[in-house]
C-alpha cells in the first residue's frame, strides 16, 4: 500500500493501519511526533540514550495497541498518554526504590498510617505492595496521583491534561490516597 501522508489526514492513516498493518504507514504517522514522544520520555526517564531507546519502543508498542483498540480520537492526546504510561512502567520496573513510590508511601504513612512493626517490612515489599496497590485504584484517581508525583505537575496542570476541573483533581488524589490507605492496611493485615 503507498500512500502518501500529505494526501491523507490521520484517523484516514490510522484506518488504513488498522486494516492492513502496513508499518510504513504507521512510520509515515508517527513520524512527526517524534520529538514530542522523546520529550516525554526525557521528562520520566531523564536520560537521553533511554529516551531514545524508548521511542523505538513506543513505536512498537503502537503496532500493537492500535490494533487492540478502535482508532482514538485524538492520536496527538492518546499517544501522549501511551508515551507517559510506557516510561511509568519503565519506572516501576526497573526501580523498587523509586523516589516517587518512596515519598508517596512516606505522605500516606505520615497521614495516620502506621504499618507496625515495620521492621519485619523490607522497603523492596512495601513498593511492590504499594504498587499493586496503585494499579486497583480508579483510573482517575491512578493518572491524577502519577501525575501529581511522577511527574510533580500542580493541581491546575493535571486539570489540564485530564481535562477535568481542579476540584477534581484534588479529589481524586485525595481520595486515591485514602484507597492506597485502605488497600496498604488490608495487605498488613493478611
Amino acid at each position: 500500500m503507498n500512500l502518501e501522508l500529505h494526501t491523507f489526514n490521520e484517523k484516514e492513516l490510522l484506518a488504513a493501519f488498522k486494516k492492513g498493518g502496513d508499518m510504513e504507514l504507521l512510520g509515515q504517522l508517527y513520524a512527526p511526533y517524534m520529538p514530542l514522544v522523546y520529550g516525554v520520555c526525557l521528562k520520566y526517564l531523564k536520560n537521553r540514550e533511554t529516551a531514545q531507546d524508548v521511542v523505538m519502543e513506543v513505536f512498537e508498542k503502537l503496532a500493537v495497541e492500535l490494533k487492540k483498540h478502535p482508532v482514538p480520537e485524538n492520536f496527538k492526546t492518546w499517544l501522549y498518554v501511551v508515551t507517559k504510561n510506557f516510561c511509568l512502567m519503565r519506572l516501576r520496573h526497573n526501580g523498587s526504590e523509586n523516589r516517587a513510590f518512596k515519598k508517596m508511601s512516606d505522605e500516606i504513612m505520615n497521614n495516620g498510617f502506621h504499618v507496625h512493626p515495620l521492621d519485619d517490612i523490607e522497603n523492596y515489599q512495601w513498593d511492590a505492595k504499594l504498587k499493586e496497590c496503585l494499579e486497583k485504584l480508579k483510573t482517575q484517581q491512578r493518572s491524577s496521583i502519577e501525575l501529581f508525583y511522577y511527574g510533580k505537575k500542580c493541581y491546575k496542570e493535571i486539570a489540564t491534561q485530564l481535562q477535568t476541573d481542579e476540584k477534581k483533581v484534588k479529589s481524586d488524589i485525595q481520595n486515591g490516597k485514602r484507597n492506597l490507605k485502605l488497600c496498604l492496611e488490608e495487605h498488613h493485615e493478611a
